[in-house]
Parts: C-alpha cells; sequence; structure tokens
C-alpha cells in the first residue's frame, strides 16, 4: 500500500498581478449588502432626491425651449427672480449649479447615515470572528484588503450620490435638446462625481479606522454618530454665540421715536436698514475667516464640495436681482461659510492620514501564512 507524504505541497501554478485582487472582497461585501431588505429600501430612500433633481432638470430644460408646458409648471421654479426665467439661457450655468449643489448637501446626510449601515461590522467582524489569517493566507496583501473593504463603501455610496448625479444629468439632456448645454454643464457633472468620490474615500476610510479599533460593531456605530452630531453640535453652537456677540457688538441703541413724527419714524426705519444691511456685510466677511464651521466633520466635506462647484459664484450672480440693502442677508442665508477651502482639506487629509495609519497599525499582515 502506497504511503504518501501529508505534508505542505508547494504550489507552483501561475499567480495573476495583486491589481484586481481586491475586487473579490468588493464584490463579496455589496452581495451581502445587497440581501440587507432595510439596505434595498434605504437606497430607494435615498433616491428621492435626485428625482427631484431630475424634475427640476427637466422643467427648467422645458422653460429654455420655451415650451408650451411650460405655464403649467412654471410654480414650480418660481423660487427664482424672473429674469432667471425670462433669459434661462443667460442663468443655465447659475441654475444648475444651485440645484446640484442641494442635491448633494442632501445627499451628503443620507450619505452619513448610509455609511452607517454598511461600515461598521466590515473590519470588526473580522476581528471579532479571527478572519484575517483567513485573508492573508491567500496572495493578498494588506493594501488589497483596505482597498477592497473600502470599494463596499465606494459602490453603495456610488449608488446614492454619482449614478444619481448622471441620471438626472442625462434626462436634463434630453429635455434641453441644445448641444450648448453640454459644454456649459459637463464641469458641474464632473464636479458632483469627484465630490461623492472625495465622500467615500474620506468618509470610508474613516469608518474602516473606527471598525478596526473595535471587535464589537456597535461601538464603532456609536463611534460614528459621535464624531458626526458632537462635531456639527459643537460647531453650531460657536457660530450661534460668535454671531450673538457680533450682533449685540453692533446693535444700534438708538430709541424708536415716540412723539408720532413721520418723518422721525421713516428716518429711523432708514437708519436701522442701514444698520442691518452694514451687520450682514461684515457677516459675510466675517465668514471668509471664521474657523469654527472647520469642527464639524460635515461642513469640511460640505465645503469641498462648494468649492468644485463654484457654488458662490452662483449665489452672487442670483443676489443681483435684490436691492443692494437685502443681498448681503441672502448671501448670508445661502452660501454659508467661505473660508478658504483648503482649510478643510487639510483636515481631511489629516483625518485620511490618520486612518491609514490606524488601519496600519490595527491590521497586521501575517506573511508566515502565505
Amino acid at each position: 500500500m502506497p504511503i504518501f507524504d501529508q505534508g505542505y505541497q508547494h504550489w507552483s501554478g501561475h499567480l495573476s498581478g495583486h491589481t484586481w485582487r481586491w475586487l473579490a472582497i468588493t464584490r463579496h461585501g455589496v452581495q451581502i449588502g445587497k440581501k440587507n431588505l432595510l439596505m434595498r429600501i434605504y437606497l430607494l430612500f435615498a433616491w428621492a432626491p435626485a428625482l427631484v433633481l431630475a424634475f427640476l432638470l427637466c422643467i427648467w430644460g422645458l422653460v429654455e425651449r420655451k415650451s408650451d408646458l411650460v405655464g403649467a409648471v412654471s410654480g414650480v421654479l418660481g423660487f427664482l427672480a424672473p429674469q432667471v426665467l425670462s433669459n434661462p439661457l443667460h442663468y443655465r450655468i447659475e441654475v444648475w449649479t444651485l440645484f446640484y449643489s442641494r442635491f448633494l448637501q442632501v445627499e451628503l446626510y443620507l450619505s452619513i447615515i448610509l455609511i452607517l449601515m454598511v461600515g461598521p461590522n466590515l473590519i470588526s467582524q473580522d476581528l471579532r470572528f479571527n478572519a484575517l489569517p483567513l485573508y492573508f493566507s491567500r496572495p493578498l496583501r494588506r493594501i488589497d484588503y483596505f482597498v477592497g473593504k473600502l470599494g463596499i463603501i465606494a459602490v453603495f455610496l456610488g449608488m446614492v450620490v454619482i449614478v444619481p448625479a448622471i441620471a438626472a444629468y442625462i434626462l436634463g439632456l434630453l429635455f434641453s435638446q441644445d448641444i450648448s448645454i453640454i459644454r456649459d454643464t459637463l464641469p458641474i457633472l464632473l464636479a458632483s462625481i469627484a465630490y461623492g468620490l472625495v465622500i467615500s474615500i474620506s468618509a470610508g476610510m474613516l469608518i474602516l479606522a473606527l471598525s478596526s479599533l473595535s471587535r464589537n460593531s456597535r461601538y464603532t456605530a456609536l463611534f460614528w454618530l459621535g464624531i458626526f452630531l458632537v462635531s456639527a453640535s459643537l460647531s453650531s453652537i460657536l457660530q450661534e454665540v460668535n454671531r450673538e456677540q457680533q450682533q449685540f457688538a453692533n446693535r444700534q441703541f438708538q430709541s424708536y421715536p415716540t412723539n408720532g413724527d413721520s418723518a422721525a419714524i421713516r428716518r429711523w426705519q432708514i437708519e436701522q436698514q442701514k444698520a442691518a444691511a452694514e451687520f450682514f456685510n461684515e457677516q459675510v466677511r466675517a465668514t471668509e475667516h471664521d474657523w469654527r464651521p472647520l469642527i464639524s466633520y460635515t461642513a469640511n466635506l460640505s465645503r469641498i464640495g462648494e468649492r468644485l462647484l463654484n457654488t458662490r459664484a452662483s449665489w452672487e450672480s442670483m443676489s443681483m436681482f435684490l436691492p443692494p440693502e437685502q443681498r448681503p442677508h441672502f448671501l448670508l442665508r445661502n452660501m454659508g461659510p467661505q473660508y478658504p477651502w483648503y482649510w478643510s482639506g487639510g483636515i481631511l487629509l489629516g483625518l485620511f492620514g490618520l486612518s491609514a495609519w490606524i488601519l496600519n497599525f490595527r491590521v497586521r499582515s501575517l506573511d508566515r501564512l502565505k
């Protein structure tokens, strides 16, 4: 009876390159996520803002074409100035930019919740069930493992940010039927895609780092909520306190005329309007140097998105339809923080580097098993 050696037999086959080995991890993770009924329902819900965006872009296309249907749907765009509706081609870039800006602002917060549903289990489960030796016993490097896990988050975020943005863009083109619209609006689509990638990479690396810190995915979810809620709340409180202090410092203490003199009352009203306009002008200038929004993680992501879309130029263009004394308040209410975008870029890069270091430290490759 022959006796066979049951020891380790070296495999001498041909190994493919490392380029696409991460894709197996991503594909497996996406398949598991798609089986979750709650995940599917939430993805459908997250498409609601995209439907609104597509609807508005389609109506705008009808406005550009001077279609007979414009009269029936003109009330939907009633928030735009009459000058914009009377000359839609001239304000095409501004309108598309603001539509996409609002859409991406809503999707940013929906993405935060989506990451909460997808991310906490990605590495914590592997740590809890000691699955890392199984991963690294294959011809798999740590970078392949990280990219594969990050790809899972990127796929789901792409479903609610990038894919809807592209679909709405195509519908907007079809309803416009003007070839020049591609030249005017293609940078907006590219900026939206780039912003979706920024959210995926930044938030994906952060949730993976948090997931690697604990074997319990519930703790990871709490850490993620803490970063999102605590940072946003603290930033809002600091901004509100600063705004109240500035308002108190610029408050006009001139008393209201009590003698019933209409001329005195009119002068008082004019002075109050000038004081309010000057106050809002100072507030707009202050947003260019206010560091308090930097505390909020979502505010940093939002600032990068505003820079990519260049929403400030669009809001300034729209403010020209208002009286001069109303423009500062309009800009302050709509533009948001206008501090240098690279402040937020530096913070996000710092968080990315910290996340990469945590992942490299917590997930050690087991080369002896290869």
